[in-house]
């Protein structure tokens, strides 16, 4: 049970970093939810097999590496296309900016896909 609820607590920090802004440009701000439509949907994808793995528990621990394998694949192709956005703002004159929920997902992308996995691990062993 301990398990499962830090199992839940990481892919709840998942959703909240997703949830944070990502970018700015001209004074809108983008989150990982409407950043860039590609690569967020992997992120997305991501959070869906984290929950699949967290009440399933259809094969956890191969699911939660997938699952943050997609999210970090989320995050990069975000930072590509925020670069994108900021070498086309040089000849627009748009401001942009990147923000802290970028590194944020990062960083709980990789804990969520290290830890998580672990808690999987320990979970079945609680369970047989």
């Amino acid at each position: 049970m301990k398990y499962k609820l830090i199992y839940a607590v990481l892919w709840i920090l998942t959703i909240v970093a997703f949830s944070i802004p990502w970018a700015t440009t001209n004074g809108r701000t983008y989150m990982g939810w409407n950043f860039t439509v590609p690569f967020s949907i992997t992120y997305v994808i991501g959070i869906l097999l984290g929950l699949i793995a967290l009440i399933v528990r259809y094969k956890p621990v191969l699911m939660t590496i997938i699952a943050g394998i997609l999210m970090i694949l989320g995050v990069v192709g975000a930072l590509l296309g925020y670069s994108l956005m900021a070498a086309l703002s040089t000849f627009t004159g748009a401001k942009t900016s990147i923000e802290a929920g970028v590194g944020l997902a990062f960083i709980v992308s990789i804990i969520y896909m290290v830890a998580g996995a672990y808690c999987c691990k320990r979970m079945i062993a609680k369970k047989t």
